[in-house]
């Protein structure tokens, strides 16, 4: 199995919080998020990681080292996250998962997504109702709508940022990919190739209501993090990991 973390942008919003820092080096104590990151795809048994790198790509080289495979965007201020995703096409080759970087996530949420067959998404029932939330809409367990644009009123949940494709679908997902950079350009969510996908083959979606997680895109999502949502994840993830400890 591998895993793609996607880790590009800017961050703009959390420039001031961060100091100019890329997200996936947000701190969580002694490690930084991109560490925790990797050390639970490691724990879930997935050691070929690829990394797909824009701004301040060295710095989190630096921190990473030679733990995972580096895909650079170099057109990271002008494209979103569904295109630094399709450069990752050719190194894909079996069952894969699809991170956000800046996405904290209880190591229960890793273990049930994986745990799930086929195709499937992480998401929350209880969240998807702000404009920032990427929300999504099922019918018979399957996904029929993965978008910010949805209204609030039609949501189910909220997109967590973490996604499994099994191996038969590599080539039709990342041909929904090209398909929709084609139609719509470069500057688009990921969500946007996983919305195509669904429309014809099956996207199951996995609720993980009740664990900790979170999204860090703002400043107050940063403090949240350190002092709500990391404290609740971080005993089992040491007890998990002992090595993070």
């Amino acid at each position: 199995m591998q895993a793609i973390i996607l880790a590009a942008g800017r961050s703009s919003r959390l420039a001031s919080a961060l100091q100019g820092q890329p997200k996936c080096l947000a701190p969580l104590d002694d490690l930084y998020l991109i560490e925790y990151q990797l050390e639970m795809l490691r724990y879930c048994g997935i050691t070929e990681v690829c990394i797909v790198l824009g701004y301040r790509a060295e710095e989190v080289r630096s921190v990473v080292g030679r733990r995972c495979h580096y895909i650079l965007n170099e057109r990271y201020a002008e494209t979103n996250s569904l295109y630094s995703l399709s450069l990752a096409r050719h190194w894909v080759r079996e069952t894969f998962l699809v991170l956000n970087c800046d996405v904290l996530a209880h190591p229960h949420i890793y273990r049930q997504l994986l745990a799930t067959p086929g195709n499937a998404l992480a998401y929350d029932s209880r969240s998807g109702t702000e404009d920032e939330h990427m929300k999504v809409v099922f019918a018979n367990g399957q996904l029929q709508r993965i978008s910010k644009a949805l209204p609030a009123v039609d949501s189910q949940g909220e997109n967590v940022g973490l996604l499994k494709f099994a191996t038969w679908s590599v080539e039709p997902f990342f041909r929904e990919a090209q398909a929709a950079l084609a139609l719509e350009g470069d500057n688009q969510w990921a969500p946007a190739a996983v919305q195509r996908f669904a429309l014809n083959w099956p996207m199951g979606g996995v609720d993980i209501t009740g664990m900790p997680w979170i999204e860090i895109d703002f400043p107050e999502d940063l403090e949240a993090a350190s002092t709500r949502v990391w404290p609740t994840i971080r005993p089992v993830f040491h007890q998990a990991i002992p090595l993070a400890a």
